[in-house]
């Protein structure tokens, strides 16, 4: 996760982080994001082991990991890998490059890894410190694309790239746009995820939005609680932040023409320390919620029944992360002795 400042007023819902929802039909298992920025994670049979025994389906990694993608051989969970942002300029100027990308790390491994996405890249647009990267996105997607058709591929692997919480804003679901300087590059994406049949990948946080806002936005509302106002937008009600957040980005694709593109929430979670509403309980609170609610298919007020392809953010708390504190802190397990921080159903 990239810890994001500075975000623009986010009304009564918080709809100024927006991110995503899915409407693949895979909804059965959560998924988590395989970090490993920590000075203890376990080895990577350990983490499959750890994952198969919390009935956990899906992870996602961040970046290719040899040893990662052998681990997860013929274990039935799915596999997103990760292009890193370094690599993208290269893989953008040489269809050879990306080839060899394709063919080092995802040929030998598919299908007794279940490989079903690649993520080309991770939070470039509006990131500041990612803006050199921005020029060489859509054409190493591109060229990864080539790849895989290639590689005869394009079936079953599926090309996406991941945003950031705040590349869309509205003051209601039904008002979201894209924000201005990303229109532009996301036209681009969209058409290409609709040409490719991909995903529209982001990272959701409610919790974000809350400390962006906090006197505008209910702490219920952010954890999913029971007791939460719910928010009307003409004929749809919300009664959490998470499915108004979802439903905006539905709008901003709806606003560039792009209604049907199905959407994989890449990160979501709430850290368990490091600042006021950073405590065990709420994370607690939140992820189980989160899970709960992924894991009914019901869908949100925009796409309801639709099931919801989410990965918790993240497997484990790591300790070498940079920026706040909260980001060492955001981990369903301690990575040293493999132990929940809390306790979570992810079968509920």
């Amino acid at each position: 996760m990239a810890a994001f400042k500075g975000q623009s007023r986010i009304f009564l819902i918080g709809c100024v982080a927006i991110f995503c929802c899915a409407v693949l039909a895979d909804g059965d298992k959560i998924g988590v994001d395989y970090g490993m920025d920590g000075s203890n994670i376990p080895s990577a049979d350990q983490v499959v082991t750890l994952m198969k025994t919390n009935n956990i389906g899906k992870m996602r990694i961040y970046q290719e990991n040899k040893v990662v993608l052998q681990a997860f051989a013929n274990s039935g969970i799915d596999v997103i890998v990760g292009v890193a942002n370094d690599e993208l300029q290269a893989i953008s100027s040489s269809q050879d490059t990306a080839n060899s990308w394709v063919n080092d790390n995802i040929v030998p491994f598919y299908p007794a890894t279940n490989i079903k996405y690649i993520a080309v890249g991770n939070e470039i647009l509006i990131t500041p410190n990612n803006i050199q990267y921005v020029q060489y996105l859509v054409p190493a997607m591109n060229n990864i694309q080539t790849a895989i058709q290639n590689a005869n591929l394009q079936n079953n692997i599926k090309v996406s790239t991941t945003h950031r919480p705040d590349v869309s804003s509205g003051n209601l679901p039904s008002n979201g746009v894209f924000v201005d300087g990303v229109k532009d590059t996301m036209s681009q994406i969209l058409k290409f995820l609709s040409d490719n049949g991909g995903p529209f990948m982001a990272d959701v946080y409610p919790y974000l939005s809350y400390i962006g806002d906090p006197s505008h936005i209910h702490l219920d509302y952010a954890l999913f609680q029971p007791t939460a106002t719910a928010v009307t937008d003409g004929d749809h009600s919300y009664t959490n932040l998470f499915d108004a957040m979802v439903d905006t980005l539905v709008s901003a694709m709806e606003a560039l023409g792009y209604p049907n593109i199905p959407i994989v929430i890449a990160e979501s979670g709430w850290p368990s320390a490091g600042a006021d509403v950073a405590t065990i309980e709420n994370a607690q609170t939140y992820n189980n919620n989160l899970i709960k609610h992924v894991l009914s298919n019901a869908g949100t007020p925009k796409r309801p029944g639709m099931s919801i392809d989410t990965y918790v953010f993240a497997l484990f708390n790591e300790d070498l992360k940079k920026g706040d504190e909260t980001e060492k802190h955001f981990g369903l397990f301690y990575p040293d002795n493999k132990q929940p921080v809390y306790s979570v159903n992810f079968s509920p």
